[in-house]
């Protein structure tokens, strides 16, 4: 393949896994699109074309974060907290490499739409449980929550992705923020997310880039980890990387720095001693701690869980049949603009049915799912053994915010009402 600069220095064919190069037909499709958006402008509200979208919704590729879920199996049993708090970070930045080639969008959730799996380590490891909802659809707000009972913790987080039209580019802003319990040890772990770029819309290579400062605290243990995601430059720089120090909050000492590409190697130093380790090495990981997830098969699923409710739409898009993935998926955004005019007429207001909403302590809504367990694991509690059962009874009360003349179609047996 011919190199070829694009305007961020970026060289086509460099690495392929994160850039993609449009034939003529979906160029001027994107081209004729960019031409009514304004700088700026919200993305939320515009219908992108299919051929950009990854064949699954955003509900499930936030699943990525329990890729490497292991690695915070025995985060309950570790004594010393600085441990704790570096085995967070790792987990943390183990998930971002997984993603599909190229330069793709997940589908932007039905209101109401759920997804939910677990992932299974054998033997007294335990199984994570995932469940999400899609709980707001203007703004677009995702809750979540993951709970490994006998690794002892819970993960509740909610990201509210906000969309803008940057002209030669555009950007996934992920706003909200995530809360990691640790049930031993009574400790938060508070967690923020990057944004998601797309470079080269009208000039250059296509690319996304994952960019943006995140950061990782917990108030208990004293420990806090400032990271910016980096990208190349003009002039410098080196694409897919983190820079992220570690220290006592508070303190500009710096305890340990972490820095490298989070889709190949992440070196850690320690500031003391000097010395500098490998901390999280792809495709040694892939192999030793990445861990599939299990969901139950499409057929099986309830109308209103994720791969169900985008069933047509993957279908096409994996026989590259972008007609039918776009009749398909204009089937459902109408459908979802009919229930909400319907719930309008009837004066009623959506409810979601497996989070609730609660104020954070700078009065921001935030969700929370209605089956939680703050305390720690009861190895004689019969009821440990149920809590897979419980998650997935709540899940199974979901419901798609639809019209009556969708909702007759993907769920003939019932109609909800709001």
């Amino acid at each position: 393949m011919a190199a070829e600069k694009g305007s961020d220095d970026v060289v086509l064919g460099e690495e392929p896994e994160y850039e993609e190069k449009l034939d003529e037909a979906p160029k001027s499709i994107l081209l004729s699109m960019m031409k009514q958006l304004t700088t700026g402008m919200d993305l939320s509200r515009v219908t992108l074309p299919t051929f950009i979208l990854e064949p699954r919704s955003f509900l499930e590729k936030c699943s990525d974060f329990m890729c490497h879920g292991s690695l915070i199996l025995d985060i309950g049993t570790t004594p010393d907290p600085v441990e704790r708090f570096l085995m967070v970070t790792r987990w943390y930045l183990s998930g971002w490499h997984f993603k599909p080639p190229g330069v793709k969008k997940p589908y932007n959730p039905i209101l109401g739409e759920v997804f939910q799996c677990r992932w299974d380590y054998g033997g007294d490891r335990g199984s994570t449980y995932y469940v999400a909802e899609q709980v707001s659809h203007h703004p677009p707000i995702s809750a979540f929550h993951f709970v490994n009972r006998k690794a002892g913790w819970v993960l509740n987080a909610a990201i509210k992705p906000k969309s803008k039209f940057l002209g030669n580019s555009a950007a996934s802003i992920l706003e909200g923020e995530g809360f990691l319990h640790v049930l031993p040890f009574g400790e938060t772990y508070k967690i923020t997310f990057p944004s998601y770029y797309v470079k080269g819309l009208v000039l250059g290579t296509l690319r996304m880039e994952i960019v943006g400062d995140i950061a990782i605290s917990c108030e208990k243990t004293g420990l806090e980890l400032a990271l910016s995601f980096k990208n190349k430059g003009w002039i410098r720089g080196t694409n897919n990387s983190v820079e992220g120090k570690v220290k006592q909050i508070g303190s500009s000492t710096t305890l340990y720095k972490i820095e490298g590409r989070w889709d190949r190697v992440l070196n850690i130093t320690d500031k003391k001693s000097g010395k500098t380790t490998p901390f999280f090495e792809v495709d040694a990981e892939k192999q030793r701690s990445f861990t599939p997830l299990v969901a139950e098969p499409d057929a099986q699923q309830k109308y209103f869980e994720s791969r169900r409710v985008w069933q047509h739409v993957t279908r096409a898009l994996r026989s590259n049949n972008t007609d039918a993935a776009t009749e398909a998926k204009n089937k459902l955004e109408d459908g979802q603009r009919a229930g909400k005019t319907e719930r309008t007429d009837k004066g009623l207001e959506w409810t979601p049915k497996l989070f609730s909403a609660v104020a954070s302590p700078q009065n921001d809504p935030s969700w929370m799912v209605k089956t939680v367990e703050y305390t720690p694991f009861n190895a004689s509690d019969p009821e440990e053994a149920r809590y897979g059962e419980k998650l997935a009874a709540l899940a199974a009360q979901g419901e798609l915010a639809v019209g009556q003349g969708l909702m007759t179609e993907l769920n003939p047996g019932g109609y909800p009402t709001g």
